[in-house]
């Protein structure tokens, strides 16, 4: 297996969202693409598979020291070679990587965070330097596109905590603000119920309509020049919105089941979004 496919088994499998939001993207940007989320998801899932911290300490030891490698052209890990291309071709920001590994070692700091404004602090971290990365990948003439990776990125990290609240509890991590438990009458214990309380749906809710919120202010921020050129993210916007939106007509039996979205309606929405010209503005 050679780098690229091994970004692509790690980050967008066949049936993937992000699979279907990098099917209308030029070659050359979605091998970087699947680069950059492969970097994303090997360093976000550290804390979680490692049950010793000290040997997720040591993971994400490495992975800063192999940063520094990357982006001296070394570096012997498959995600590392497939990096080098796109991180000299693009110009990425080196910033935004390290940025995903402090994210990483939030999940050493908290298992539950205590207020929105930490959690906000680990959604810019983890989900917001993805966006920003993937902005430059797909290039850009307005800056104000940073601010839509900036909502998008978020609202994309919202929806997955979310979607993942049962695995998080299982592996004892929980993604929605303590303070906010706390106001609903919800005990972190709750969420390894088997079954989903009014209350706790109550409070699935409030955290969908923060999601929605921060997709709608991505919509609104991203300027019609760039439409054409983020195509991948928009395409993921509209996968993961529809997700949420599942859930939510469903009322948020997140304790019973993960919500999918079948691979018939995701490449419909992507196919959609992709080519929803109206919206787009082409590079002349």
């Amino acid at each position: 297996m050679d780098a690229v496919e091994y970004c692509r088994a790690k980050a967008a499998p066949a049936g993937s969202s992000l699979h279907y939001a990098l099917l209308f993207t030029e070659a050359d940007k979605r091998e970087a693409l699947l680069a950059l989320h492969a970097f994303h998801t090997e360093v976000g899932r550290v804390v979680a598979e490692c049950s010793d911290r000290n040997v997720a300490a040591a993971k994400l030891l490495w992975w800063q020291e192999e940063l520094t490698r990357i982006f001296e052209g070394g570096g012997n890990h498959p995600i590392s070679q497939a990096l080098h291309t796109p991180i000299r071709r693009y110009r990425l920001d080196r910033h935004y990587f390290e940025q995903m590994l402090e994210g990483a070692q939030m999940d050493m700091q908290y298992n539950l965070y205590p207020s929105f404004r930490e959690l906000s602090l680990y959604c810019h971290r983890v989900g917001c330097s993805v966006a920003s990365l993937a902005v430059q990948i797909c290039g850009y003439r307005d800056q104000r596109v940073f601010d839509f990776a900036h909502d998008l990125g978020t609202a994309l990290q919202l929806t997955r905590f979310l979607r993942n609240v049962r695995r998080d509890a299982a592996q004892g991590r929980c993604y929605i603000p303590e303070a906010e438990m706390r106001g609903a009458g919800v005990n972190p214990r709750d969420l390894r119920r088997s079954t989903t309380s009014e209350p706790l749906r109550r409070l699935f809710s409030e955290q969908a309509e923060r999601a929605r919120r921060f997709y709608a202010q991505a919509s609104q921020r991203l300027p019609r020049s760039e439409r054409w050129s983020q195509r991948p993210s928009v395409v993921l916007a509209a996968l993961y919105r529809s997700l949420l939106e599942a859930m939510t007509e469903d009322d948020f039996p997140l304790l019973e089941r993960r919500y999918h979205l079948t691979p018939l309606r995701k490449l419909w929405l992507a196919w959609r979004s992709a080519h929803a010209r109206q919206r787009y503005r082409k590079p002349g």
